[in-house]
């Protein structure tokens, strides 16, 4: 079966000019990658939002709420600590931008502004500023 969804990191063009979600993965994000590697598997041959048999619903993907409405994560606990992933899904486009834990409270590595000005960047230039779901 092919692909539904393609999932794209934020390659961070104008700072560090490194692929934020695979470093992410490789450091902090570690003892989570195997799932989120996973995840990324399943949901990519995934029927959309919806429909039957989807892994786009819970307990496999949540909807976020308030400022950051419209986005979705994606969640492994690992020894009391939540690792989540989050992403902005759009047609079969899936933008992996930032990361965020819960430990005692929800904090994300970024603001929900930034991560709409990211979204506008990997649509606007993808060829600057998103590279295709690297795993490795």
């Amino acid at each position: 079966m092919g692909n539904e969804f393609t999932f794209y990191d934020y390659f961070d063009a104008d700072g560090t000019g490194a692929n934020i979600i695979n470093n992410w993965l490789n450091d902090e994000g570690k003892p989570a990658k195997a799932h989120f590697d996973r995840m990324v598997e399943y949901l990519s041959a995934s029927s959309p939002p919806g429909f039957q048999d989807t892994f786009w619903c819970s307990p496999y993907t949540w909807p976020l709420h308030g400022k950051w409405e419209g986005f979705v994560e994606i969640r492994k606990k690992v020894n009391g600590v939540q690792f989540r992933l989050i992403c902005k899904l759009e047609s079969r486009d899936v933008f992996l931008i930032t990361w965020g834990f819960h430990k005692g409270n929800w904090e994300a590595a970024i603001l929900p502004r930034t991560a709409k000005t990211r979204i506008t960047q990997m649509k606007q230039d993808p060829a600057k500023y998103r590279r295709e779901h690297d795993n490795s």
